[in-house]
């Protein structure tokens, strides 16, 4: 016989487990599957903006991390040239946490709500029949009212449902590794820029840091190709080879793990809620990491995610239309953005505007901060998207003092 719950939840990462902790926290009654096992080792930027610390403090979590990662007053910008930008956060503070830490605290917390989690249980297959959702795993079958996914950016959740499909092209790839001894910039992350690719630095309280690239596919390929030809000793080498103020640090470093990679990172489209389903994280919208939005932006959507999923089970309506209060969320909070990520992406890795930007941050951090706050702290892309912000950069800009 099925086991009937009122909410099954695919996928254990932040979004999927905060969700989890937010609906058992109303007294909803929610089931979290993961084919994993935690703590686990995840690729990620391991990077929290202020409006992420600010979800967790909500959540409750904040000072339960705090012991295990680096708080951030900032963010350090390379341009391709070198030129150095310590831009400060607009309020608040971000944090240098690994995902394993993050993952597991919000786990736990979650179970100590009365969220049912399951690790270790992959989700084999994801049915319709009736009103109800059928996901059947190596231990039984779940019938669930309301079905969650937030399996990631290649959700089988949402395939299965109908609300993505298998194509697409294009995307980055991240490439990520740790270290050991890398002389570091305490208080900031770091982010360095380069033609088409970028990688970000994240220092944790214990001394361990994320070294994490972000590039085409093409560039891969042509950076193992020179290895193979003998242009460079190793993969690491080619990899960070554009980035000449990084490299020289990472090669005095110790690499503690093997170097990981995911992708592409290619923007998932499509709604974000269906008949009794609604996605969450990646499987709702991947960001670039360049910006680094993606696990704050999970963290923040979180408790909108089970005020609409608790009023629609108490109303006993779980169609589209009674999810439409976070699918109108997501869409004021993401797609705002969409336009402002990809100008951001635009200025700083396809064209020689970043040099002049970079040198204008320099002379002007007030500029700086204030473009930092549209990413990292919530304010709305206008703060920067106006005449007095562009005025104000394009004089720094031309201006040599």
């Amino acid at each position: 016989m099925d086991e009937r719950v009122d909410v099954l939840i695919i996928g254990g990462g932040p979004a999927g487990a905060a969700t989890a902790l937010a609906l058992a926290r109303r007294g909803v009654d929610v089931v979290l599957l993961d084919r994993a096992r935690f703590p686990r080792e995840k690729l990620c930027g391991d990077f929290l903006h202020p409006l992420g610390t600010a979800a967790l403090e909500r959540l409750g979590l904040l000072d339960e991390v705090l012991p295990r990662a680096q708080v951030l007053r900032g963010l350090l910008i390379v341009s391709p040239q070198g030129r150095e930008v310590f831009a400060r956060f607009a309020g608040g503070a971000g944090l240098s946490l690994s995902r394993a830490v993050l993952d597991e605290t919000i786990l736990r917390a979650a179970q100590r709500a009365g969220a049912a989690v399951r690790t270790g249980v992959a989700a084999r297959t994801v049915t319709r029949h009736g009103d109800r959702w059928h996901v059947s795993t190596d231990n039984g079958t779940l019938a669930a009212r309301l079905l969650v996914g937030a399996d990631g950016l290649h959700s089988r959740v949402a395939v299965a449902a109908g609300l993505r499909d298998r194509t697409g092209r294009g995307g980055r790839y991240a490439l990520g590794i740790y270290v050991r001894g890398l002389p570091a910039h305490e208080g900031f992350g770091e982010m360095h820029l380069a033609r088409e690719v970028y990688c970000g630095v994240s220092v944790f309280a214990d001394g361990q840091a994320n070294v994490t690239m972000v590039m085409p596919k093409a560039a891969i390929r042509a950076r193992r190709d020179g290895t193979r030809h003998g242009r460079a000793p190793g993969t690491l080498d080619q990899m960070l080879g554009a980035f000449p103020r990084l490299y020289p640090r990472v090669r005095t470093a110790v690499t503690s793990r093997e170097m990981r990679a995911v992708g592409p990172l290619r923007p998932p489209s499509g709604p974000v809620v269906g008949d009794g389903i609604l996605l969450v994280g990646d499987a709702a919208a991947c960001t670039d990491p360049l910006t680094g939005q993606g696990v704050s932006l999970a963290l923040t959507a979180a408790p909108v995610v089970a005020r609409t999923i608790a009023d629609a089970l108490r109303r006993g309506v779980l169609r589209a239309a009674a999810l439409a209060p976070y699918a109108r969320w997501h869409h004021q909070r993401l797609d705002g953005l969409r336009r402002f990520f990809l100008l951001v992406d635009w200025l700083a890795l396809r064209t020689p505007l970043i040099e002049p930007l970079a040198r204008a941050w320099q002379s002007r951090p007030a500029l700086a901060t204030r473009f930092l706050g549209v990413i990292g702290s919530g304010e709305p892309a206008r703060t920067v998207l106006n005449p007095a912000y562009v005025s104000r950069l394009l004089l720094a800009c031309i201006s040599r003092a």
